[in-house]
């Protein structure tokens, strides 16, 4: 490898980190908020399905709640960072489609239950 091609691989002293990236909106708007909802989503499915296996139903409605409060700021902000046309029609699909995937997640979790 030669001199300009490992200078041109390196990266550069004072990149950002990836969650530094992701919190910025370096990937774009729709790819961000989609990994933080299913990292949110991931995280319920995982706690919420321990929770009620241990049948712990106060600490899996507290989670519920959270993933509802969590999903409402995530909405908020796709809300405050979209400049396209339509605002609205964006805003439904999305916060309809996060809700769905809310619903399907806390039914899964409630497998758990005989």
């Amino acid at each position: 490898m030669s001199d300009v091609e490992q200078a041109m691989g390196s990266e550069p002293a004072g990149e950002k980190s990836f969650l530094a990236k992701m919190l910025a909106g370096d990937f774009g708007l729709a790819t961000t908020y989609w990994a933080l909802y299913f990292v949110g989503a991931g995280l319920f499915a995982a706690l919420g399905s321990q929770a009620v296996d241990d049948e712990r139903w106060i600490p899996y409605l507290l989670m519920v709640a959270a993933m509802m409060a969590y999903t409402v700021t995530l909405i908020i902000g796709i809300r405050a960072a979209y400049k396209g046309p339509q605002l609205w029609k964006v805003m439904s699909r999305t916060s309809s489609v996060f809700m769905i995937i809310n619903i399907l997640i806390g039914i899964s979790t409630l497998g758990f239950v005989y």
